[in-house]
């Protein structure tokens, strides 16, 4: 090859790897100063909601969320800058080793969760009316009318047993609930996100509206005017009105067909089942926006790796031209775990 040509394909090779090494070091500071800032929002979060604890199950806590989050993006993407930095071949192999995982397993996640909606949707489809207490299922397309949303109509609910083994999973999202609704007023996080739940979704309790004889205050045998009821975000809302938070005064030791009019008597894991399920489009939207970034973290370290092995390999053979008297190159007897910044 012509001198001129080889220096040619030395300084693209050159160029490619600082373009490759900044794009990396400014990808991984990005997710890390996120993972930071998520990490310090949940540990705030924590520390004020450890001031009115009473809730036991850390399940419901969105700082828990939040904390594990902000220290596993925080570490991983410290771990590529670091690596990006120095050039360091393992620490580089295991933060593509550690995305590439994350990524797998989202995928999974996603034909899982897809393979859910299928079965879901068979089921509805070819179920009959069938009511059965405490629970109704009437789909839209059973009832020979025009077909409605299944979440619009509040007063539908589902039993989702039977569709790929669901049972034990809301059986869990409802017990976890219950224990919510226990410490509802001592719990502001809890309550703040029951709230928005019950109003969003227009549902009430995890399974149904019966949930909230769980709490004292709204035990049919607690003294006050909360017994027997359920909170005002369970009652049907008219927007031209001023609310009125004893709306569901007296609701929980009636029928649902006595009540359907007031308060919304579907429960809300329920609920936000169905919306998962109706707007599937939406979450494949979200989680295309969560593996992309990780596919193109992926392919840059892979991209980087590959370049540093070549400078590696480059400064070997040089040095094995240059005879066994020459003193070696720093870089190059420094490489694999232990490599910086070659020249």
């Amino acid at each position: 090859m012509p001198r001129g040509d080889s220096e040619q394909v030395r300084y693209c090779a050159r160029l490619s790897y600082l373009w490759l090494k900044f794009s990396l070091v400014i990808y991984s500071t990005v997710f890390w100063l996120i993972g930071g800032l998520v990490l310090s929002v949940g540990i705030y979060a924590e520390v004020e909601r450890q001031k009115y604890k009473t809730l036991e199950s850390a399940f419901l806590a969105p700082a828990i969320i939040l904390i594990l989050l902000g220290v596993v993006m925080f570490i991983v993407s410290f771990i590529g800058v670091l690596a990006s930095l120095r050039d360091n071949l393992c620490l580089l192999q295991a933060f593509m080793y550690i995305l590439g995982i994350c990524l797998i397993i989202e995928l999974i996640g996603g034909v899982v969760a897809l393979i859910f909606r299928n079965q879901v949707g068979l089921w509805r489809s070819y179920q009959p009316c069938v009511c059965s207490h405490p629970l109704c299922v009437c789909p839209g397309l059973q009832t020979g009318g025009a077909a409605e949303s299944w979440a619009d109509n509040p007063s539908w609910n589902i039993h989702w047993a039977g569709a790929m083994g669901t049972e034990q999973t809301i059986d869990f999202l409802n017990d976890n609930i219950r224990r919510g609704i226990e410490n509802y007023y001592d719990d502001l996080d809890f309550k703040n996100i029951m709230d928005f739940v019950q109003k969003e979704f227009k549902c009430c309790g995890g399974e149904d509206y019966r949930d909230w004889s769980k709490n004292q205050y709204h035990d049919c045998n607690a003294p006050g005017p909360l017994a027997c009821g359920v909170p005002y975000t369970c009652c049907f809302r008219n927007t031209t009105e001023v609310v009125n938070t004893m709306c569901g005064y007296r609701t929980i030791d009636k029928e649902r067909l006595s009540v359907q009019n007031v308060i919304y008597v579907r429960g809300c894991t329920n609920a936000v089942l169905i919306w998962f399920m109706d707007n599937y489009t939406i979450m494949a939207g979200l989680l295309l926006g969560i593996l992309l970034p990780q596919f193109l973290g992926v392919l840059l370290t892979f991209l980087y790796i590959t370049r540093v092995e070549d400078i590696i390999t480059e400064h070997s053979v040089t040095d094995g031209l240059l005879g066994p008297s020459t003193k070696p190159s720093v870089e190059a007897a420094g490489t694999g775990c232990c490599m910086c910044y070659p020249n």
